[in-house]
């Protein structure tokens, strides 16, 4: 039989009313040879399989039936690959604050830095696997001082700016403030650093130290200038590619956080039509048992991976991301198959 296209159609919809099984969107899909079955044309001519058809359903060549039953279900494939998107991030919440300091941890960038001001660049530890250390973390030096360039020191240098201090050359690395303090680390900021310089500078006499503290006070002031007194750990710590992997898992979560907002809405759609919270009870269920899930799996990914001594850095994160993918997508199964007992989707 023939069915004609109408506004708001989906494979998937078409499917449900008329085979009673809404997972038969791909045999029409195959059968009428859809490139993208995401995308229906109003007024398209689907051919369907007879021997499919559920009791009652019309076998007229042509089916005038409007199926759309909600805003959302132009999203052909959305509820069957639902469950392939959970997915969580090691950060929620992408603006939680962070300082970026830039180290010179590449042995080639050192090279080209060394032959151009002639004097050797040193090598720095890569603080994504190691942490950041201070000089001497034992030093009861001042934050102004450090600011002069004096060691040993308890600080290390970062930048609030997002990209890092523009005259400094090296790699990025951001700190998350929030673990950097959980783990006993104290930030003084700008302010802080210049009102030190201000102390220095009254009990300064000579009038070249004077004009090179001002100079300092400006170069702290151009690189909005943070001073991390003690260790960071480096799982604080991410580079470039683990920025980017997170921020890409991110919106990979995003995607999620709408479809589950897609679901539930739909559900509660239905259950205001049937008078009934059946379904959005059920949603409910099948969404709690996804994302729990794809947390505990985070973690579990993360255990795996420190297991195997990929603990900072972009193995970890991917390690992670797979443990979230799989115990997201056993924890909606499965509670796909208990909720399906209360309303079947």
């Amino acid at each position: 039989m023939q069915y004609i296209v109408k506004p708001g159609d989906t494979l998937w919809n078409i499917a449900r009313v008329l085979f009673g099984d809404p997972y038969r969107w791909r045999t029409i899909a195959e059968d009428n040879h859809l490139y993208n079955p995401n995308r229906l044309l109003v007024g398209q001519r689907l051919e369907l399989r007879e021997a499919f058809l559920i009791k009652g359903a019309p076998a007229t060549a042509v089916v005038p039936m409007q199926l759309g039953v909600g805003p959302f279900e132009h999203l052909t494939s959305v509820i069957p690959g639902r469950a392939y998107l959970f997915v969580l991030a090691d950060e929620v919440n992408p603006l939680r604050p962070k300082v970026v300091r830039k180290v010179m941890v590449n042995p080639a960038m050192a090279q080209t830095w060394s032959n151009r001001l002639g004097r050797p660049v040193p090598v720095m530890t890569n603080p994504e696997r190691f942490g950041l250390h201070p000089s001497d973390p034992h030093s009861t030096l001042s934050l102004g001082r450090h600011a002069m360039g004096t060691k040993p020191s308890p600080y290390s240098s970062a930048s609030t700016t997002i990209l890092g201090s523009e005259r400094i050359t090296g790699s990025r690395f951001w700190i998350d403030v929030n673990r950097a303090t959980d783990s006993g680390a104290t930030l003084h900021g700008t302010a802080d650093i210049l009102t030190d310089l201000e102390r220095i500078a009254k009990k300064t006499p000579k009038s070249a130290d004077l004009v090179r503290i001002e100079n300092i006070k400006r170069l702290v002031r151009g690189d909005s200038e943070v001073a991390i007194k003690g260790l960071v750990p480096a799982s604080a710590i991410k580079g470039g590619t683990s920025m980017a992997l997170t921020r890409g898992l991110q919106g990979v979560q995003l995607v999620g956080f709408v479809m589950t907002a897609v679901d539930v809405g739909s559900a509660i759609q239905r259950s205001a039509q049937q008078q009934s919270v059946k379904p959005v009870t059920a949603e409910t269920i099948r969404q709690v048992g996804g994302w729990s899930m794809s947390w505990a799996g985070m973690q579990l990914g993360g255990l795996a991976g420190a297991a195997v001594g990929i603990e900072t850095g972009p193995g970890a994160i991917a390690t992670g991301f797979v443990g979230s993918l799989i115990g997201g997508v056993a924890g909606y199964m499965g509670c796909d198959w208990i909720a399906d007992h209360i309303d079947e989707n």
